[in-house]
C-alpha cells in the first residue's frame, strides 16, 4: 500500500488533544445492514455498540436569534414538529406533497418530500454552506438515503443493525488491518509511476482522487472541510459541552455547518472535552459534487479510461474518491470486496492474453 500522508486512515483518523479523543475530519460512525461487512471489522476491533443521534439548531424566523433556536432531532420527526407554532403551516403542506418526490434537482426533492417550511429550516441553509452552491445546482441522486421525514419516534440518524465507534478512534482497527500489508508512507504517485508499478505487481487499485492522480488539478469539483477544535474543561469526567455528538446549524448566519463533540461517542472520562466547528470550503478532496448536468461523473469515467489505456497491468478504482461517489464507509469496504474479488479474475486473464 502506498499512503500519500505520514500516518494511515485518511478522513477517518481520530487524534488525541489534551488527553482527549477527537476528530480533526469530522465524524465518523460506522453504521451498515450488511453483514459480511459487519464481520469483518468486527474481526479486527470494532465492536462497542453506539447510537447515533442528531440534533439540528432551528430557528422559525429569518429574524430568531441564537437564543431563540430550537433544538430537533434530524431526520425530522413528527412528533416533535407537532408542537412548533408553525406546525399548521408545515401540516398543510405535508398534506399538499406528491406521492413520491420526482425532481432531478436536489432543492426540488426535499421540497417534494418536506414540504417548503422543513426544506427551509432544516436544510436548505446548511446545504448551501457545505456544497458552496444552491441546491437547485446540484443532484437529486444522493437524496433518499440522506433527507427523511418520521413518524415512527426513532431518533437514530441510521438504521442499520449494526452501528459501531471505536472508543479509541478507528486507527487502531486499520492499523490491525494493514499489519500483513507492506505500507510506504509519504508517497505521491500518478500516472508517471504506472510503468514502475507494473514491473512489481500484478495489479494496482487507485484509490485517490483521479484529478490528482492524473496531475490535471480542477478537472474535477470537490468539497472540502476544515475543523476547528477547542479543548475545555469539564466539571465531571464524563462531562460534555454540547447536547450531541454532531449538532447542525443551518442558519447561513453562522459560517459553521455543524459542531462535532466526539467524546459523546467515545464515553471517555476525562476532565475535558473537544468541540470542533465543521466549516466547509477547504480546497482538500474531501466530497465529489454531484450537480444536476452529471458533467463530474462523466469527467472522471473518462480519466479511468486514460489511466487504464496507459497501464501496463489490470487496474481498479475503489472508494468514494476514485468513483466520484457521495457514499458511507460500509459500502467503500463492500466496494473493496467486490474489487479484490474481481481483480484475482482479471490478473488471470491478463496473464493468460
Amino acid at each position: 500500500m502506498f499512503e500519500r500522508a505520514g500516518v494511515v486512515g485518511g478522513h477517518s483518523r481520530a487524534e488525541v488533544l489534551d488527553g482527549v479523543v477527537y476528530e480533526p475530519y469530522g465524524a465518523h460512525i460506522f453504521h451498515t445492514a450488511n453483514p459480511k461487512v459487519a464481520a469483518y471489522v468486527q474481526r479486527f476491533g470494532l465492536v462497542r455498540p453506539y447510537e447515533h443521534c442528531v440534533l439540528t439548531e432551528v430557528h422559525l424566523h429569518e429574524d430568531d436569534d441564537d437564543a431563540d433556536a430550537r433544538l430537533l432531532s434530524w431526520p425530522p420527526q413528527v412528533a416533535e414538529l407537532r408542537d412548533l407554532p408553525l406546525w399548521p403551516q408545515i401540516e398543510r403542506e405535508l398534506a399538499a406533497r406528491p406521492r413520491a418526490p420526482a425532481a432531478a434537482d436536489f432543492a426540488s426533492y426535499v421540497t417534494q418530500l418536506l414540504g417548503a417550511t422543513l426544506y427551509r429550516l432544516f436544510v436548505e441553509g446548511y446545504t448551501i454552506k457545505q456544497w458552496g452552491r444552491h441546491p437547485s445546482e446540484l443532484s437529486s441522486v444522493f437524496a433518499p438515503t440522506r433527507v427523511e421525514l418520521r413518524r415512527d419516534g426513532d431518533r437514530r440518524l441510521f438504521r442499520d443493525p449494526w452501528e459501531l465507534f471505536a472508543p479509541e478512534g478507528v486507527n487502531a482497527v486499520i492499523e490491525r488491518i494493514l499489519e500483513p500489508v507492506a505500507v510506504t508512507l509519504n508517497a505521491s504517485l500518478g500516472t508517471k509511476d504506472l510503468g514502475a508499478l507494473g514491473v512489481a505487481h500484478d495489479a494496482v487499485v487507485i484509490t485517490a482522487p483521479l484529478d490528482d492522480f492524473c496531475a490535471v488539478p480542477g478537472e474535477l469539483e470537490w468539497r472540502g472541510i476544515e475543523m476547528h477544535s477547542t479543548s475545555y474543561p469539564t466539571e465531571t469526567l464524563d462531562g460534555t459541552r454540547t447536547p450531541a455528538y454532531v449538532v447542525n446549524r443551518p442558519s447561513l448566519r453562522v459560517p459553521h455547518t455543524r459542531t462535532v463533540e466526539t467524546k459523546h461517542a467515545t464515553g471517555q472520562r476525562v476532565g475535558r472535552t473537544v468541540v470542533s466547528l465543521e466549516y466547509p470550503g477547504s480546497p482538500a478532496r474531501h466530497y465529489p459534487v454531484a450537480t444536476v448536468d452529471g458533467r463530474n461523473e462523466r469527467r472522471n469515467e473518462e480519466l479511468k479510461t486514460e489511466i487504464r489505456t496507459v497501464a501496463p497491468i489490470p487496474v481498479a478504482f475503489c472508494g468514494r474518491l476514485a468513483n466520484y461517489q457521495y457514499i458511507n464507509q460500509d459500502q467503500a469496504i463492500a466496494q473493496g470486496v467486490a474489487c479484490a474479488s474481481a481483480l484475482a479474475g482479471a490478473v488471470e486473464a491478463w496473464g493468460s492474453r
